[in-house]
């Protein structure tokens, strides 16, 4: 028998919404991810199983999702609507992410 390790509560993901954002079907998808290890075209059904949590997402697997929609593979645990943190450390000055940091920094420090 084997023994299957994983969070007791499923951790959230946007895989859905990230399809959805890119304006592609299920299918459409999965027609952009390379063919499986059993030598299998992924098909729109196996999409639908892990956008409803329905199958885990191997890191592998997380990777080639996040290629086929254009993303960073850590962009799809976080909604489309809501810009990254990376984002919008981008968007400042040096000088005003440097305040940030510091302000997360003493944050972490102090545990406020």
């Amino acid at each position: 028998m084997v023994t299957r390790i994983g969070p007791s509560k499923p951790v959230r993901h946007y895989l859905k919404e990230w399809r959805e954002e890119k304006h592609l079907t299920q299918q459409q998808l999965a027609d952009r991810l390379p063919i499986g290890e059993d030598g299998k075209p992924v098909g729109k059904d196996q999409i639908s199983r892990w956008e409803r949590s329905k199958r885990g997402m191997t890191m592998d697997v997380q990777g080639a999702l996040a290629e086929a929609l254009g993303i960073e593979p850590g962009d799809l645990f976080r909604d489309p609507e809501m810009p990254s943190a990376d984002e919008l450390l981008r968007s400042v000055s040096p000088e005003t992410r440097t305040r940030i940091f510091a302000v997360i920094e003493t944050m972490v420090r102090t545990g406020t």
